[in-house]
C-alpha cells in the first residue's frame, strides 16, 4: 500500500476514534444528568413528607397550647416519625453537597423546637413552625431548579412551576389556616386577630389555586392532559372549595368556633391530603417520563461503547499498516 494511502487511512482511523469517544463520552454525561434529575427528584418527595408532618406539627400543638390536651400524645409520635424522617433525608443529601447546608439548617432548627415547642406561646410556636416550613419550601424550589427538569422538553416550565411552586404555596397557606384555625376552636373563641390572619390566608389560596388552574389551561402537555393528574386536581378544588366554606361558616361568621379542634384539623387535613396527592401524581409523571428518558439513553450508551469498540479496532488495523508499510 502507497505510505500516502496508509497515512490517510490512519489519519481517518483517529478522527473515527476521537469522534466515537467524544459521542461516548457526551452520552455518559447525559445519563448522569437523568440519574441526577432522578436522585433530585426522590429528595424532593422525600422534603414534601417532611413539610406535611412539620405542618401536621404546627397544628396540634396549636391545639395544645390552646387548651386541647388530647393531642398530646400525638404529638409526640409525630415528634418521632419526623426525627427518622430527618434520619432518612440525611442519607440522600450526602448525595447533593450544593444543597446540603440549607438541610443541616432545617435539621438544627428542628432539633431546636422540638423538645421546647409545648412551652411556648401559641404565637412563638406558629412563627418557628412557619419559619421552619419556609425553609423547607425554599430547599424544595432550591432542588427543583438545580435538577434543570426546566429544560427538558419533557418537564415544560408551567408544569415545574405548578408542582415544585404553587402546589406547595398552597399548601402551606392550608396548613397555617389549619393551625389557626384548631388553635381558635380549642380555645373556644374567634379572636379580631386570628379571623384576619384567616381571611388573608383564604385569599392566599384562592389565588395560589386560580394560578394552578391557570396554568394546568395554559400548559397543553401531556403531563397535564394525564387523565390521573386531571382527577386529583379536580377533587382539589372540592376539597378547597369546602374547606374555605367550612371557615367562613365555623369560624369567620359565629362569635365562638361551631365546630371542635379535632373534626376543624380532620377536615383542613384532608383537603392539604388531596394538594398532596395531586403533588405525588405530577412526581410520578415525571419520574415516569424521566425513566423512559434514562432507558433510552442506556441504549445509546452501550451503542456508543460499541462504536468505540470498532474504532479502536479500525485504529489498531491502521496503525498495524502504517508500520507494515514504514
Amino acid at each position: 500500500m502507497p505510505d500516502y494511502v496508509s497515512v490517510l487511512f490512519l489519519l481517518a482511523a483517529v478522527i473515527a476514534s476521537t469522534a466515537a469517544f467524544m459521542c461516548y463520552k457526551n452520552r455518559q454525561t447525559r445519563l448522569e444528568h437523568l440519574r441526577g434529575q432522578l436522585h433530585c427528584l426522590e429528595i424532593t418527595g422525600a422534603l414534601k413528607n417532611l413539610l406535611t408532618q412539620i405542618q401536621q406539627h404546627r397544628g396540634m400543638v396549636s391545639a395544645y397550647l390552646n387548651g386541647d390536651l388530647s393531642f398530646k400524645y400525638k404529638i409526640t409520635v409525630l415528634q418521632s416519625d419526623i426525627d427518622r424522617q430527618l434520619d432518612q433525608l440525611s442519607g440522600q443529601f450526602k448525595r447533593s453537597p450544593e444543597s446540603l447546608q440549607s438541610f443541616v439548617e432545617i435539621r438544627d432548627a428542628w432539633k431546636q423546637l422540638q423538645p421546647s415547642v409545648l412551652h411556648l406561646t401559641k404565637e412563638a410556636s406558629f412563627e418557628r413552625h412557619c419559619l421552619l416550613a419556609g425553609t423547607i419550601l425554599n430547599l424544595i424550589r432550591d432542588i427543583a431548579e438545580h435538577s434543570q427538569l426546566h429544560q427538558e422538553s419533557i418537564c415544560p416550565f408551567s408544569f415545574i412551576e405548578i408542582l415544585w411552586h404553587l402546589l406547595p404555596d398552597t399548601a402551606e397557606a392550608i396548613g397555617q389556616a389549619r393551625a389557626i384555625g384548631t388553635g381558635m376552636a380549642a380555645a373556644g373563641r374567634c379572636r379580631i386577630t386570628d379571623r384576619i390572619k384567616l381571611g388573608f390566608l383564604i385569599t392566599r389560596i384562592r389565588q395560589a389555586i386560580e394560578r394552578v388552574e391557570a396554568g394546568m389551561g395554559n400548559a397543553n402537555i401531556s403531563m397535564v392532559a394525564d387523565n390521573s393528574f386531571q382527577q386529583a386536581s379536580a377533587a382539589v378544588h372540592v376539597h378547597i372549595t369546602g374547606f374555605i366554606s367550612h371557615i367562613e361558616q365555623k369560624l369567620l361568621t359565629v362569635d365562638k368556633p361551631a365546630i371542635d379542634p379535632t373534626t376543624f384539623f380532620d377536615t383542613a387535613t384532608g383537603t392539604l391530603n388531596s394538594i398532596f396527592a395531586l403533588y405525588d401524581q405530577g412526581e410520578v409523571i415525571t419520574n415516569h417520563a424521566l425513566q423512559n428518558q434514562l432507558a433510552s439513553a442506556r441504549r445509546r450508551s452501550n451503542q456508543s461503547i460499541a462504536i468505540v469498540l470498532v474504532s479502536l479496532v479500525f485504529l489498531t488495523v491502521s496503525l498495524v499498516l502504517t508500520h507494515g508499510v514504514a
